[in-house]
């Protein structure tokens, strides 16, 4: 057997109020990047009497741009914190990697900040403490960040285990109160992690049991945290476990990766969509050009299903759709609203950037060009 190797994680502290930790780690200044102003709010309420100075850089409420790091880095700059504070969803923790990058590093380009796994080493003038507030991108865990062009609409993906914070604090009083749309894609982002990491060419022993039970939960757990017909205490309860799963899932891809979904996922930007919409749609057609699996075989029977390899890959896809169906999400792109022709002008330019990617060359759906589109042609209408 080839030697495992897992990645180093953050330091996780866990559980309702754990977010009072990063009062903990005797800081003089702590720049917050926040998704609204009450996180700055929130922030001194958790450094009430200590001396650590708060400074609130930057609000994200969207997908992130390449904008947001450097119209936010001179504030960073002039500050000089000793500790970034991110808490909120993905997008703010994504710019807080990517600001904390510029900051440690400022004479590094752009350019050169996207090559994989070539990023210099961070801590030198500040820690980093995450704090999600949605149950979803498994960003506080991971070693990568996504910035969107502004003109282009395309992802750019900065990769490398020094992006990973030092330290993630999962913290599920944060999402007591999520909207139910968001806390919807959200796990169907977790979702889309935790099995398409099952299934990718680094996975490992202990990064399929991780991805498998967060798959689990996230199936559980997910229908359960958006109904509101359920007892209060039942809800919280069910979003508790969704947000150790989301973790779980993060954790699964930093050591294992991503699949197809998620380097063909150019729709989203190009068409304003959330990223687990996008996850939502094109994860059964991309179960489906993977094949059957073991790992797929393996979740079915978890689920309760029986028969063969294929039967419990068919019956797996079948699962999703329907959990799809019962959160009020489409089959298809053409089902949420996405312009044809607009759609299909973006499809060539799709198609041979993804076959590129990373998670692209790690699947086992052995992608080509004409594969890329027909996947693409799939995820619109259905089917070819």
């Amino acid at each position: 057997m080839e030697p495992i190797k897992m990645t180093h994680m953050p330091a996780l502290i866990c559980g309702r109020g754990a977010v009072k930790f990063a009062a903990t780690l005797g800081r003089k200044r702590a720049a917050v990047i926040g998704y609204t102003d009450s996180v700055e709010e929130k922030a001194r309420e958790i450094f009430a009497g200590t001396d650590t100075e708060i400074r609130y850089i930057a609000s994200i409420q969207r997908e992130p741009l390449i904008g947001d790091i450097f119209d936010n880095l001179p504030a960073l700059q002039e500050f000089q914190p000793d500790l970034i504070l991110a808490i909120g969803g993905g997008s703010v923790m994504d710019v807080a990697k990517g600001l904390h990058l510029f900051y440690e590093n400022p004479h590094l380009s752009f350019a050169d900040s996207l090559k994989p796994f070539a990023l210099p080493a961070l801590g030198k003038k500040a820690v980093s403490v995450h704090v999600p507030t949605t149950s979803g991108t498994g960003s506080e865990t991971s070693s990568a960040a996504v910035f969107i062009h502004p003109e282009t609409k395309v992802k750019n993906l900065l990769l490398s285990n020094t992006l990973i914070p030092q330290y993630a604090v999962i913290d599920a009083d944060f999402t007591d109160h999520l909207p139910l749309a968001i806390q919807i894609v959200s796990g169907l982002d977790a979702m889309c992690h935790a099995i398409e990491s099952t299934t990718a060419a680094n996975s490992n022993v202990f990064t399929k049991a991780i991805a498998t039970q967060a798959a689990l939960d996230v199936l559980d757990y997910l229908p359960d945290a958006v109904n509101m017909d359920l007892p209060e205490a039942q809800r919280l309860a069910a979003k508790e476990k969704l947000h150790m799963a989301a973790t779980m899932a993060g954790i699964a891809i930093t050591n294992s990766f991503t699949g197809i979904v998620h380097s063909y996922d150019h729709p989203g930007p190009a068409f304003h969509l959330p990223h687990g919409v996008v996850c939502g749609i094109m994860l059964p057609y991309a179960m489906e050009l993977v094949g059957p699996q073991e790992e797929y075989a393996c979740l079915a029977r978890r689920l309760g299903y029986r028969g063969d390899r294929t039967a419990l890959w068919q019956q797996l896809i079948s699962h999703i759709r329907n959990l799809n169906h019962r959160l009020g999400l489409s089959d298809t792109f053409a089902g949420a609203g996405v312009d044809e022709k607009a759609y299909f002008q973006q499809v060539p330019t799709w198609a041979e950037i993804s076959l590129a990617g990373i998670a692209t060359k790690l699947s086992p759906a052995n992608m080509d060009l004409e594969k890329g589109k027909r996947f693409y042609t799939r995820c619109y209408y259905g089917h070819d």
